[in-house]
């Protein structure tokens, strides 16, 4: 799927930003009631640009908008037209209209964070790769486990993770991104039967472990997060979840001795896997 970032506050339109005006925050900087004018050429502008994006470039799936200091009743730009428009050239289109809650909001999109609670709603999760949204030099970047780790959590959540890389100036990603990116694509070629087209449990969390279901409502998957530094445990324990016949670890394929008591369940972890997050498949009565 194909989306479009758009943000809604543009600081280079002067009839967003007046070049007469302080810009204390992010919002307009002048009175909307004294220069109505000023406002309606901005919606028009507004309307243009996004006609643009929905119409020049192909389908488009979401419109992912950012911005939400822009919003009714004072800030209205006549976006429920404006939608109502391009869906007529995207039919099916996700409409983000993050933070404003009401027809044009399709997810939630917390940002740089994980709700505590599994959600029955629509989310994703916006986190960043590095320290900040777009480039800076030195950066920080978090490790291939951090972002397997967060990504399981927010899958068992019910959620979807975005996750920002931001290029250099010349529009490339550093090679510290990119190793972190591929040990995260080679965990996902292994186990990402556990987070593709994967469904929640209503026991979704015991420990380090988080469960995710197939679309079949019978086959579950236990992701052990294995903590940053730590070694693999001897045993793997969850409560709730009782398997029925045999276990595999995704990571390999081979079947793993498991046994049941009292309600706890606890799996041998094999010798000689790689240290990693690990994923069990396995079927529930």
């Amino acid at each position: 799927m194909i989306g479009a970032y758009f943000s809604k506050p543009d600081f280079h339109h002067t009839d967003y930003w007046d070049p007469f005006g302080a810009t204390p925050d992010r919002r307009p900087n002048y009175d909307l009631e004294k220069y109505p004018e000023k406002w309606e050429n901005f919606k028009k502008f507004t309307a243009g640009q996004i006609d643009e994006l929905m119409s020049g470039y192909g389908p488009i799936d979401i419109l992912w908008l950012d911005g939400g200091q822009v919003r009714p009743p004072k800030y209205d730009i006549g976006l429920n037209e404006i939608i109502d428009n391009v869906r007529k050239k995207q039919p099916g289109l996700l409409a983000v209209d993050r933070t404003v809650p009401g027809r044009n909001e399709n997810y939630q999109t917390p940002e740089q964070s994980i709700p505590k609670e599994q959600l029955s709603n629509p989310w994703e999760s916006c986190l960043t790769l590095g320290e900040t949204w777009g480039w800076a030099p030195n950066t920080s970047y978090k490790s291939a486990t951090w972002v397997i780790n967060s990504l399981v959590e927010i899958t068992a959540k019910g959620g979807c993770l975005a996750l920002n890389v931001g290029p250099t100036p010349q529009g490339v990603i550093e090679e510290e991104a990119i190793k972190v990116l591929r040990e995260v694509g080679k965990w996902l070629h292994q186990n990402g039967e556990s987070i593709y087209c994967t469904r929640t449990t209503p026991v979704y969390h015991s420990g380090n472990i988080w469960f995710t279901a197939h679309k079949d409502g019978k086959t579950l998957y236990a992701i052990y997060a294995l903590p940053e530094g730590d070694e693999l445990p001897v045993t793997i324990e969850w409560r709730g979840n009782i398997p029925h016949g045999k276990m595999t670890l995704l990571q390999n394929g081979k079947q793993v001795k498991y046994r049941c008591l009292d309600g706890k369940v606890t799996v041998d972890v094999p010798h000689g896997i790689k240290k990693e997050t690990l994923a069990l498949k396995f079927r529930i009565k």
